[in-house]
């Protein structure tokens, strides 16, 4: 590596009057990663990922870093950030963590493509179909996650266009020897991007009998087909999510064994096929259309004229 390529690749943009065709972007600036941890009850999930750091410039050339972590509490008890809308029918969606890395060009050519990460503690709500069931469960899990996807995909469509399609490129994570996590893609390809959609990368796991957590990776609209910013923007999240781990409490392993002795398949399923949203039709609209009262024998008045 270059003795210059510190400099080469610093994070800082001048101001570009032209795009520059960029041939190589490297990112994040603080590439060593760094161990993250969160706590649920007794139980611990771990992951590793970069430093983020914001890229300086002038004339709105530059780009911060607007993160969020959570304390060192335990996240189920904390005192959260409530989000509404989405999938908040059926579900309470509170939010807890962000991070954004960027990737810039060389020789001061900017930021070229983002990587951000957020996180939601999705609770079931009261009146929600599975306060009453038990997400520990391998089926109510996949059904939890399909409910969540549906309230927040399946319901956004142009006509019967719909604007998403999913869950793609569903997988198993194995990130403890008893509970386990699912990694999926959503495309958005509305406006005739269905050959060329923005992707975002979904990890969820359970993390209590009505709680799941799901972790969403937005990749900044950069298109699948840019290998040059798609490339690096994929391994890295790639980086992150196999380093995910799940240190499981005792506490959290009872109510999954509870489980375990009505159910002795606990496994979550390997494949599943994409969602022909919405899952829930609409009801049609019971209140009656307008209709003419007026007696078909009543004689046709002139119309006034003054």
């Amino acid at each position: 590596m270059s003795i210059l390529y510190w400099l080469k690749f610093f994070p800082f943009a001048k101001a570009q009057y032209e795009r520059p065709i960029i041939k190589e972007i490297s990112g994040p600036y603080f590439s060593k990663l760094w161990a993250n941890n969160w706590r649920f009850v007794d139980s611990i999930f771990l992951f590793n990922a970069p430093w983020a750091n914001p890229v300086m410039g002038f004339d709105g050339c530059g780009r911060t870093v607007g993160g969020k972590q959570p304390r060192p509490i335990n996240i189920l008890a904390g005192d959260l950030e409530r989000v509404f809308g989405g999938a908040s029918d059926g579900w309470d969606l509170d939010f807890f963590y962000e991070n954004t890395w960027y990737f810039v060009g060389p020789w001061f050519t900017g930021p070229q493509a983002s990587l951000r990460a957020s996180s939601l503690l999705v609770s079931a709500s009261r009146d929600s179909e599975f306060i009453e069931s038990n997400i520990f469960h391998p089926r109510v899990f996949e059904e939890a996650i399909a409910n969540y996807l549906d309230k927040t995909y399946g319901y956004d469509r142009s006509g019967k266009k719909p604007h998403y399609r999913g869950p793609l490129n569903w997988r198993v994570l194995p990130i403890s020897s008893s509970l386990q996590a699912v990694v999926c893609d959503i495309h958005q390809i509305h406006n005739g991007s269905r050959e060329n959609p923005s992707v975002s990368r979904l990890v969820f796991f359970p993390v209590s009998k009505h709680q799941f957590v799901r972790v969403l990776f937005d990749f900044g609209g950069t298109s699948i087909h840019d290998e040059i910013r798609a490339k690096p923007l994929f391994a890295l999240c790639d980086s992150i999510i196999d380093s995910m781990h799940l240190k499981v409490g005792k506490s959290t392993q009872a109510q999954w064994d509870q489980v375990k002795a009505t159910c002795p398949d606990m496994s979550l399923t390997e494949s599943f096929g994409e969602l022909p949203w919405p899952l829930i039709k609409e009801k049609p609209n019971k209140k009656p259309k307008e209709r003419d009262i007026t007696p078909s024998d009543e004689a046709k008045r002139m119309p006034f004229k003054p």
